[in-house]
């Protein structure tokens, strides 16, 4: 264990050169995608949509433009600042555990990924292509299309960001109550988006239309607001810590 120190030290991002600017970034990041999980939040309810027959072309759709689609816009930012995010907690992370921190950031690029391209898609292609009559394979892609490919590659994408969560477990440490906090609400908000899995696949099983979509984006988006406000804080320790180390 003292060799392994010895080649691992824990040592605070404040005290190494630059830390006091990761710690720094991390917080307005951390502010910034709790805030964004809020908006996307609150317009996703208001947005939820009607239900609408195959081949979803009605005129319910036309009613609803633009109202059901501004909620993916601050979606994609929100991919963005998630990956930002998880790239701070790596620059904080120890040595010894900064191969969790990594792990967690390439899988966190992935989800983002396939989020990003799937909220572009539905956000700058479908309703022009439903204004236009250009109706060939409309029906697959539509997010009113609860056996489509837009909720497929939902659960997929929130599904690979609650498996960052599990990622970040072992790579946050243990030594404080704010750090022991954030383990336990990476760890139950993996173990809810398990369960639920599990349960809405026993009762409908592979036809489970949106109904894990919602919940595993429900889930994922309560994790980010409140990892946001407790990873605020903890860069905001760092940074203080920097300041003070530098002070003395």
């Amino acid at each position: 264990m003292d060799s392994q120190k010895r080649l691992f030290p824990s040592v605070s991002p404040s005290a190494v050169p630059g830390g006091a600017a990761n710690s720094r970034f991390g917080r307005r990041v951390a502010l910034a995608t709790a805030l964004v999980t809020v908006l996307t939040f609150g317009l996703a309810l208001t947005a939820l949509p009607d239900k609408v027959p195959y081949p979803f072309t009605s005129e319910v759709i036309s009613d609803q433009w633009p109202g059901d689609y501004y909620w993916l816009f601050p979606a994609m930012i929100l991919m963005l600042l998630f990956v930002a995010l998880v790239a701070a907690v790596h620059e904080h992370t120890p040595p010894d555990r900064k191969v969790y921190s990594l792990l967690a950031l390439a899988v966190a690029v992935i989800a983002a990924a396939v989020l990003l391209i799937d909220y572009y898609i539905q956000a700058t292609v479908m309703q022009l292509s439903l204004e236009k009559g250009q109706l060939d394979g409309w029906a697959i892609f539509s997010q009113y299309n609860p056996n489509g490919i837009f909720i497929a590659l939902e659960e997929l994408g929130y599904l690979l960001m609650s498996v960052v969560f599990l990622c970040l477990v072992p790579a946050l440490g243990s030594g404080t109550r704010l750090e022991k906090s954030l383990r336990w609400l990476f760890l139950l908000s993996f173990a809810a988006v398990l369960l639920a899995l599990a349960v809405v696949s026993a009762l409908l099983g592979i036809d489970r239309g949106d109904v894990f979509e919602i919940a595993v984006i429900s889930i994922v988006w309560l994790t980010l607001i409140a990892a946001g406000l407790l990873l605020a804080r903890l860069f905001k320790r760092d940074f203080s810590a920097g300041e003070a180390s530098a002070e003395s």
